[in-house]
């Protein structure tokens, strides 16, 4: 199984997976110039795409959906919730066939893996995150959250490698020059994962076989790498867990991630 983020922020987003055989993006943000330049920086292309999966309706996951599905005949997987509420800006004359509505934590065999999309707190109709597994190995991918509950943490736990929403540091967004319902918005736990969440998310979610934690969609606005990271290091070190145990790395919103390898 191998990973690559292509783009994470405010702005677009989507990520790129390999497993097995198949080929598959998380979400379609970019434009598909930029797709495809980003996956040729890394020696890959889109030849054969098997399936995109949507987190959700929301301009920055979903505006390369058009054309994306033009170029290439690929499975469209996401919520009921999200496909009722696609913009038709973003849809053009797309196949309906290609579209497959799948329901939250209910585990699915698709071409040569499995998945188990969850339900993820959001302002948007149904949004998803989604767990993909290959054999023993497994990557959760969980942005554009407020919140995540305790109930369904069991879902989640051990998996190899976390693309988690670090969005915002709390401060930062406080003394922001963003409108107030903006802040709250974000803030709310239909809103973002602020730095703190995030890190102690992850430190109830985190096992043995993880190896990669991936920062994704940090507001360009109200956080900083550092930042992120740091809080990362400082929650995981104030529970006695040793941070260097894993690849700690945060997705950018400008240029890809290096290429994740779970072996």
């Amino acid at each position: 199984m191998r990973a690559i983020v292509l783009a994470s922020g405010s702005a677009a987003n989507a990520t790129y997976l390999e497993i097995g055989n198949s080929k598959i993006l998380i979400d379609c943000g970019l434009s598909y110039r930029q797709l495809v330049y980003r996956l040729k920086e890394k020696g890959k292309d889109l030849n054969n795409l098997n399936a995109v999966f949507i987190t959700h309706e929301h301009a920055d996951h979903v505006m390369g959906l058009r054309l994306l599905a033009k170029n290439h005949q690929m499975k469209i997987v996401l919520s009921q919730g999200t496909y009722d509420s696609l913009d038709k800006r973003y849809l053009g004359e797309i196949n309906q066939d290609l579209f497959k509505v799948v329901r939250g934590m209910e585990t699915i065999d698709l071409f040569d893996f499995k998945v188990m999309p969850f339900n993820t707190y959001h302002d948007a109709a149904e949004p998803f995150g989604y767990r993909f597994i290959e054999g023993d190995k497994d990557l959760v991918y969980i942005t554009d959250t407020g919140y995540f509950p305790i109930k369904q943490y069991d879902y989640l736990r051990n998996s190899h490698c976390y693309i988690i929403e670090s969005n915002h540091e709390v401060e930062m967004l406080l003394e922001s020059s963003r409108p107030w319902l903006l802040k709250r918005r974000i803030l709310d736990d239909q809103g973002h994962l602020s730095n703190e969440d995030s890190a102690n998310l992850l430190l109830n979610l985190a096992g043995e076989k993880t190896k990669y934690i991936v920062l994704a969609h940090l507001s360009r606005e109200c956080n900083l790498e550092e930042l992120a990271l740091g809080t990362y290091k400082r929650v995981f070190l104030a529970q006695g867990v040793d941070i260097s145990l894993y690849k700690l790395l945060a997705a950018r919103q400008n240029e890809s991630s290096e290429e994740i390898i779970i072996e």
